[in-house]
């Protein structure tokens, strides 16, 4: 099933007395990026965060947020660096030497760095990991469940979307086997204005349009472009990352809708083809969105 890659997902998780709320996020990217914002304690666990991550969501950019609390619903004691205050008061005081006139109150050395640091009481990583394992599990199934969603409604799009391809092309290939007795007569109307009627060599002019119809050809190109369609189409019903995939395809559709333009010299077929690119563009940008 398509999936796009945005998405979100949230849980909450309880174990010896501690207490774990897990956020994922994903938006688009080229690639499985992960980055997260985790208590400094348990940074040890961010490469199995990482690829518990990964297992599920291949392509996009992750965003994982936890936070963990204890019973009393604090991640940590703040302490404060009593030296470290006393420092700052020192400090301060030579600036009234300097003619800086005002006094150090609690508020404005209490948001200066280093005044406080924040303990943790030992904590078990394992243990942690116990209970964290399961909470990622649970927001990563979510957010992908929203992917997964989000991802059906850009396939009942990107269906659509082929089959005006579909016609188009089929426009294409009923107006294709007009063009050669079309150029035919503008070649002899070239022709007959620049020779008499008795000097035009018929046999010469046949070979002429014989080689004119055969490169300006387009029923390979067609036959390509189908195939092109049938391949989206089933690559929208597998079960894996298939963005990459469709983007490819895409650029091939494109490729072949630029050559049956180049080479049909045929106005109304130069008007079917700016259509087709159009809705391939359209296609494009919606493959962005694509894991």
């Amino acid at each position: 099933m398509l999936a796009s890659m945005t998405g979100f997902g949230k849980s909450q998780v309880e174990a010896d007395g501690l207490r774990a709320s897990v956020e994922v996020r994903t938006v688009n990217g080229k690639f499985g990026d992960v980055s997260m914002h985790l208590p400094r304690y348990i940074s040890e666990l961010e490469s199995r965060i990482k690829d518990l991550v990964l297992s599920t969501i291949s392509r996009g950019r992750v965003d994982v947020s936890i936070t963990i609390q204890n019973e009393e619903g604090s991640q940590s004691t703040p302490r404060l660096n009593q030296d470290v205050v006393e420092a700052y008061i020192a400090e301060l005081g030579k600036l009234g030497s300097l003619g800086i006139e005002g006094q150090a109150t609690v508020n404005s050395i209490a948001g200066l760095p280093n005044v406080f640091t924040f303990e943790t009481a030992d904590i078990d990583v394992e243990s942690v990991w116990a209970m964290l394992e399961s909470g990622c599990s649970e927001a990563v199934s979510e957010c992908q469940r929203m992917r997964r969603v989000e991802g059906e409604k850009l396939a009942e799009d990107f269906r659509h979307r082929i089959g005006l391809l579909n016609e188009l092309i089929g426009k294409v290939e009923v107006l294709a086997p007009t063009r050669v007795e079309s150029a035919k007569k503008r070649l002899e109307e070239k022709l007959k204005a620049l020779l008499t009627p008795e000097a035009v060599d018929q046999n010469r002019l046949m070979m002429e349009i014989a080689i004119l119809a055969e490169r300006s050809d387009i029923t390979e190109e067609c036959v390509r472009f189908h195939s092109h369609n049938i391949q989206f189409l089933e690559t929208l019903e597998r079960d894996e990352s298939v963005g990459r995939r469709l983007n490819f395809l895409l650029q091939e559709m494109l490729r072949e809708a630029n050559t049956i333009g180049s080479k049909a010299g045929n106005a109304d077929i130069a008007h079917l083809v700016v259509e087709m690119k159009e809705e391939i563009e359209k296609l494009k940008e919606q493959a962005l969105n694509v894991e």
